[in-house]
């Protein structure tokens, strides 16, 4: 029990160094900080939402470990979306006014936060999501603060990746019907058209398809030499491999976060043959280069905690799937110990001032009056073989000369 609660203090440490955490009086300290965690636990984005659970959860836990939030324990409220934008908007409301949250971390997807950032702007509520649509501003949601990089950034050290070391100039672009992903679509074709390329071909796919082959034929009969895929879910990202290998195109694939998120799990389900050829980025943090040491890095602790205590952590997708929500709570909680304050605009403004030094598994962030969106397109590193994760759970980049 001993060396399991060091265990967890020395990650939160590495994660909340900067932190003081306020001592409180014995009364003070029975009372609570109630955190929302709102998240598709059922239907169709289920399965980011165990995953969800599961990160807050430990996140939670590994908070009051260190002394809680302003000296009082953190308790975790759970809403279900249960995929219905609708239904969110009513659990958003149970949150707030019966539950008395003081902040809310999630929704994953764009199209569920989009609705509710209102409820939280009008309550004065801080939210941490993971919506990367570009249409979530600070002007829109002056609370809301997102642990996705937008779809552009995430494409970005793709392209560089596919021209400079791939040689590729004849790329296509497929994308979900999502609101990140829709919003990203015109932004990165604009940004290949500054580098002296157009997509030679564009092809978009319902969210949770049962079926991507008619796209994926359309973009073959492009003569397209590589595939830019931007999405949500981890499904989707298998649904396109697992289509890609069937009709039997090699072309190399250059995704998002999403494709490296879930590899391992995907991988479990459908095999390694399909990832042939498959690159995406992840953030720094969670990579490696050949000789950097084993099992040094915050997120190597992490992983190496997470794998022995989530019996089913490789169905997950492995501890980079939880690692998006994970941090979550955890700079909510460096915002409110650090301003002092629990409100929504205390919170906001604590963060665009301090955002760079808050430590996470993921890296540094970055944020101002202008941009929510915390990680920076420089903190996200392309990577290879993304079902392939070393011991210490780092994936192998395939950027190092870079």
């Amino acid at each position: 029990m001993t060396s399991s609660i060091l265990s967890r203090r020395a990650v939160v440490a590495t994660l909340m160094s900067f932190t003081a955490l306020t001592a409180a009086g014995s009364a003070e300290a029975e009372e609570t900080i109630k955190i929302g965690g709102i998240m598709s636990l059922t239907g169709a984005g289920a399965s980011i939402g165990k995953n969800a659970e599961v990160a807050w959860k430990r996140a939670v836990d590994d908070i009051n470990a260190a002394g809680g939030i302003l000296g009082k324990k953190v308790e975790l409220v759970l809403a279900d979306t249960m995929t219905d934008p609708t239904h969110g908007v009513s659990e958003m409301r149970r949150l707030i006014e019966s539950e008395k949250v003081t902040a809310v971390v999630g929704p994953a997807t764009s199209q569920e936060t989009t609705p509710l950032m209102p409820i939280g702007t009008e309550a004065n509520i801080a939210q941490i999501s993971s919506a990367a649509s570009t249409q979530l501003t600070p002007q829109v949601g002056p609370y809301h603060f997102s642990t996705s990089p937008i779809g552009e950034n995430q494409m970005i050290p793709n392209i560089a990746y596919a021209l400079d070391t791939l040689k590729l100039t004849k790329l296509a672009l497929i994308s979900d019907n999502g609101g990140m992903s829709k919003a990203a679509v015109s932004d990165i074709v604009n940004y290949m058209k500054g580098k002296g390329v157009e997509p030679v071909a564009i092809q978009e796919f319902a969210f949770r398809t049962e079926d991507m082959t008619p796209q994926l034929f359309s973009l073959r009969s492009s003569e397209a030499e590589a595939v830019l895929l931007i999405n949500s879910i981890g499904d989707d990202a298998r649904k396109m491999l697992e289509n890609r290998y069937d009709i039997g195109w090699d072309v190399p694939v250059l995704a998002s976060l999403t494709m490296t998120n879930y590899a391992v799990g995907n991988a479990a389900t459908i095999g390694t043959e399909p990832f042939e050829g498959v690159y995406s980025v992840q953030f720094e943090g969670m990579t490696f280069c050949p000789g950097d040491a084993l099992g040094e890095k915050p997120f190597a602790k992490f992983a190496e905690k997470a794998k022995a205590d989530i019996a089913d952590l490789d169905r997950m997708g492995g501890p980079s799937a939880l690692v998006p929500y994970y941090i979550q709570p955890f700079i909510l909680a460096a915002a409110m110990n650090g301003s002092g304050k629990t409100d929504g605009k205390s919170v906001a403004a604590w963060i665009e001032a301090n955002a760079g030094e808050i430590k996470t598994l993921t890296g540094k962030l970055a944020a101002s009056a202008d941009n929510h969106f915390l990680p920076s397109v420089e903190s996200l590193k392309v990577v290879k073989n993304p079902y392939q994760l070393r011991e210490d759970g780092l994936v192998e980049r395939a950027d190092c000369a870079q």
